[in-house]
């Protein structure tokens, strides 16, 4: 019967912890990828903005910290999509929507959002904007970061809430959906 001697179990023991530093390298390896990966997340959300100085915007921010890439924007409304930004939407509803003085900032497909920054979709400007556009903006679109009190002086037949949705996608081609009617984006 062969005896084990200290030579092979040396090299028994060497061949151990060679494996177990392979699993370890290969844990560490995967942590690091997935934390690269979380590094250029993009997190897209909308917002209604409204004062005195800036008057009403839809704004589109990207408070992730990586880059969204534009897939889609669509508005589903009164059970229908349509394949407009809410600039476009809104001056296609009716004629004297093209007499606002709209603001744009286009957000379509192929469009890079950096990290940080926000986009003006829609804005309307001048002294009276905020007492005229924030109702009109209120019974069109629905957003998930709106007190309640705001529609509480709209008459409920009077509230349309259509709802912008962008589709869009990081770096690394993972990709999510944002409403303006939900606080955090789905991924997809």
């Amino acid at each position: 019967m062969p005896r084990f001697d200290a030579d092979k179990w040396l090299a028994v023991s060497a061949m151990i912890v060679s494996i177990g530093t392979l699993v370890a390298l290969a844990y560490q390896s995967m942590l690091m990828r997935d934390s690269e990966r979380a590094s250029k997340l993009p997190y897209l959300y909308f917002s209604l903005l409204s004062n005195d100085q800036q008057g009403v915007e839809i704004l589109l921010a990207n408070s992730g910290i990586g880059p969204a890439i534009v897939d889609e924007v669509q508005i589903h409304y009164q059970g229908k999509d349509f394949a407009a930004d809410p600039y476009d939407f809104y001056i296609g509803l009716s004629e004297d929507n093209r007499k606002h003085g709209a603001g744009v900032d286009k957000v379509q497909k192929g469009r890079l959002i950096p990290a940080g920054v926000t986009v003006p979709m829609l804005q309307f400007s001048g002294a009276n904007a905020q007492q005229t556009m924030l109702p009109a903006m209120l019974r069109l679109f629905d957003f998930a970061d709106v007190p309640l009190e705001w529609y509480s002086h709209l008459p409920p037949a009077d509230v349309k809430h259509g709802v912008i949705e962008v589709k869009y996608s990081s770096v690394y081609g993972e990709h999510w959906r944002a409403r303006s009617d939900r606080a955090v984006p789905d991924h997809l």
